[in-house]
């Protein structure tokens, strides 16, 4: 209970950073499908660039905002105040808070791409792969994606240690290294590929490509007579196992940055 406690207390008083948080979300999806709403939806390359620029987006704010929470609070967790603190119970409550905020904030980006579809005159689809709704599919994926950048965030803080400003650098590599290896906008080489399994952006990619429908998005190159290569196309096959290994391959990735941190905050001193 002491820990939740000392969670609530610091929520209070960190409460606008979520809020901007909140805002940036909504931000950064207006500006995004603002520059592409000529082909999102429409063509298949412009479509694909903005799913995958909506979620890292997101992903990158809320990773470089949280990124700063542990080596924030290091100072507070050494004092002798706080010395007979469970470590362990400490991270299990931060763990319970993050998850509460990306729930919160996977809400805030599904009303936002739902308001900004209907600004910018974009049907969205109503059925969805999995649960029949397109939204329920939709909440499931950006929350997993979430998570995954809350927990991951805190696992970089923990590594980072007391300085708020190397968290932070930390952060913006770690989320340049998930552009460039998620494999769906930028193909990676045959020697390299297998990187992919350790992107969770990749996964989220090709989980929100499927479900807006983006296999079946002519291409560009259609009016070429060209055909996009088969591999591109079959990485947002809209079947429900397809998006089912997605949601595991992302759920398995919040898992291990969960206990991660866990084990970094119990075992790491300094």
């Amino acid at each position: 209970m002491a820990s939740l406690r000392l969670s609530f207390y610091k929520f209070k008083n960190s409460w606008t950073d979520f809020v901007k948080v909140l805002f940036g979300i909504l931000l950064f999806e207006v500006l995004i499908v603002y520059i592409q709403k000529k082909d999102f939806l429409e063509q298949f390359e412009s479509t694909r660039m903005t799913t995958f620029l909506l979620l890292f987006s997101s992903a990158l704010l809320i990773l470089v905002q949280n990124a700063i929470y542990i080596s924030k609070e290091r100072s507070v967790l050494d004092r002798d105040f706080f010395s007979g603190l469970s470590r362990t119970g400490f991270a299990v409550a931060t763990l319970l808070f993050n998850t509460g905020y990306a729930i919160i904030e996977a809400l805030v980006f599904v009303f936002g791409y739902h308001w900004v579809a209907n600004v910018f005159d974009k049907d969205l689809k109503a059925k969805g792969i999995v649960f029949g709704a397109f939204d329920s599919d939709l909440f499931v994926t950006v929350l997993l994606v979430f998570l995954s950048a809350h927990f991951l965030a805190l696992v970089i803080s923990s590594l980072a240690g007391t300085s708020e400003i190397s968290s932070v650098i930390l952060a913006v590599v770690v989320g340049i290294v998930q552009f460039a290896l998620s494999g769906t906008v930028l193909q990676l080489p045959k020697a390299i590929n297998w990187t992919e399994k350790g992107i969770f952006l990749g996964a989220g990619h090709k989980a929100f490509g499927a479900i807006n429908g983006l296999r079946e998005i002519p291409s560009q190159m259609a009016k070429f007579g060209l055909a996009l290569p088969k591999a591109q196309l079959d990485q947002f096959t809209a079947k429900s196992s397809a998006l089912m290994d997605a949601w595991q391959a992302l759920f398995w990735h919040a898992v291990v940055y969960a206990l991660c941190f866990v084990l970094l905050l119990r075992y790491k001193k300094r």
